[in-house]
């Protein structure tokens, strides 16, 4: 944190990066296989369609938990903490919004979700042909900037900061 000023922005320009690209990862196509001259494209959407069809909805509605909703989640409260946090404006918020991101973040499981997509590419190279989508790429960024944005958020300096910031105001 030798850079603490800085710290704020470039968190915050990470967080709104990496929201943009994780809907983005999101929408679009991840990848298409062509077995047999059949193509099939594969994006989010037609995973849970699967997951729903085949009648596996508690791993459907876990699914939609573990890597749509809770790492959206975990981004977009990030994002907003950072804005009030610089405004200084909202402190019952902001201090919600930390508890709340703190208790997320290992609830984020993108990462694994991508392995897995990494793990059948490898097992399908020898019987189809895989071209990846925008969302593939979208989906490397995204880790990327997850992997970064963990290391460089310090929740313990967040609460030192809300601390000097909201709560030395109401010390007068």
């Amino acid at each position: 944190y030798r850079n603490y000023h800085d710290l704020f922005n470039t968190t915050l320009a990470l967080s709104i990066t990496a929201f943009l690209l994780l809907v983005i990862s999101y929408t679009f196509t991840i990848m298409t296989i062509n077995i047999n001259g059949i193509d099939q494209h594969l994006n989010l959407s037609s995973l849970f369609v699967v997951m729903f069809e085949h009648e596996y909805y508690f791993v459907g509605i876990m699914l939609s938990f573990l890597i749509v909703l809770f790492p959206l989640v975990i981004l977009g409260s990030l994002i907003l903490l950072l804005l009030l946090m610089r405004r200084k404006k909202s402190p019952y918020l902001v201090k919600r919004l930390l508890i709340l991101t703190a208790r997320l973040i290992p609830w984020n499981m993108v990462d694994i979700f991508f392995i897995s997509i990494l793990v059948a590419m490898v097992k399908l190279f020898d019987f189809a042909q895989i071209d990846l989508g925008v969302a593939f790429i979208s989906f490397i960024v995204v880790l990327l900037l997850d992997l970064v944005l963990i290391k460089r958020i310090s929740f313990n300096e967040l609460w030192l900061n809300y601390q000097e910031t909201y709560e030395s105001r109401h010390v007068l």
